[in-house]
Parts: structure tokens; C-alpha cells; sequence
């Protein structure tokens, strides 16, 4: 798991934050969508230890403002899906955007920063546009291939639906891992949805 944390370890050239978010700006290309996802890590990734939890508040805000979380949220419960009741919708899906973003940003907060560039882009229709990256970290001097798989919406703006690191696609390891779950709970929504309550480090 510490390996598809890792992957939002990423940097361009230094610039400068902007207080905007990324999920409310129109990026012209899938490229340079996944660059200035790099870009707002990098300044997160950059700041002091002694501002930790502001640290954590950007980078949560990166996940919050980029992840496709409606069409994953459903994607990762598999044919379990279809046992999701109206009524339970919006607290899934806002439980399940404070697991993606508060677990993986606490965790990603310890790493260093590294180099970063584009390989190649490839549009696979329905199943999104794939973005492969190289990644070389400041502590590791292998470089890690990193696969974007990206979606654009109605309105024309890119999200980021799923990521493959070293061979595995996250959203699909948390599909397995959800409806394993629900296989032995009879397909019980509630149930998941305490599971992931217990989960989180604040309950709020």
C-alpha cells in the first residue's frame, strides 16, 4: 500500500501555489491536468514538518477536488451496486471521499518530493484516457511507471478515476476488497458503511 501512496510524490519545475482549487479550473489536455496535480503536491509536500496538518489539509483538498468519487464510489462496490439504496447514497459517498482523502493524505505527508515527467497518452474510449508517467524519487533511485487512467465529464473537465502502480489499478484493489467484504456480510450497504466509519481518524 505504501507503493500507491507514493504516487502522488510528484514535481514539475518550483512554482509558485495558487489558492485555487484544481478541480474548479479547465485544463485543455489530460497531460497538463496530471502536471498540475504534481504541481499542487509539490508545494504541499514542501512545507515545514512543523506545519503538518496544513500539510494534510492541501493535500486532502488535491484528492477532494480531483478524484471522480461518484463513478468510483460505485465502480468499488462491484454488482453489490445495485443494493445501494437512495437513502444511502449521500452518506456513502461523502464517507467514502473522507477515506480516500484523509487515509492517503496523513500517509502521504511523510514523503519527499522527486522528479516527474510525462511518457505517453492513450484514449481508450469509455474506459477513460490513460496517462503513463515516470516518477524518480529523491530516496529511491529506481523510478517507479505510474498509469493515470482519466475521465472527462459533460462539462469537459478531467478527473482522475483510477491509478496503476506497479501493476495494480487502486480502484480496482479497493473493488476487491469492498465487495469481499459485502460477499460476507449478505450484500449489506450499512454494514460497509460502518466498516468504513471505523476506518477513518475522525468521525466527523
Amino acid at each position: 500500500m505504501n507503493k500507491l501512496i507514493l504516487i502522488f510524490c510528484l514535481t514539475f519545475f518550483p512554482i509558485f501555489y495558487s489558492n485555487s482549487i484544481l478541480g474548479d479550473s479547465y485544463y485543455d489536455s489530460p497531460e497538463s491536468y496530471v502536471g498540475s496535480i504534481a504541481q499542487e503536491t509539490l508545494y504541499a509536500l514542501n512545507m515545514p514538518e512543523e506545519e503538518i496538518d496544513k500539510k494534510i489539509e492541501i493535500i486532502s483538498n488535491i484528492f477532494l477536488s480531483n478524484l471522480a468519487i461518484k463513478e468510483i464510489s460505485l465502480f468499488v462496490l462491484g454488482p453489490y451496486r445495485r443494493n445501494l439504496k437512495e437513502e444511502q447514497k449521500k452518506e456513502y459517498f461523502n464517507l467514502l471521499k473522507k477515506f480516500i482523502s484523509e487515509i492517503y493524505s496523513v500517509r502521504l505527508a511523510s514523503y519527499p518530493s522527486g522528479k516527474f515527467k510525462i511518457l505517453s497518452t492513450t484514449d481508450s474510449g469509455r474506459s477513460g484516457i490513460i496517462v503513463k508517467t515516470l516518477i524518480e524519487f529523491l530516496n529511491d533511485p529506481n523510478p517507479t511507471k505510474i498509469d493515470w487512467r482519466v475521465i472527462k465529464s459533460k462539462n469537459g473537465r478531467f478527473k482522475i478515476f483510477d491509478i496503476r502502480v506497479v501493476g495494480v489499478w487502486m480502484a480496482q484493489e479497493q473493488r476487491s476488497t469492498f465487495t469481499s467484504f459485502l460477499s460476507k456480510n449478505n450484500g449489506n450497504i450499512d454494514n460497509l458503511i460502518i466498516k468504513i466509519k471505523s476506518q477513518l481518524r475522525k468521525n466527523n
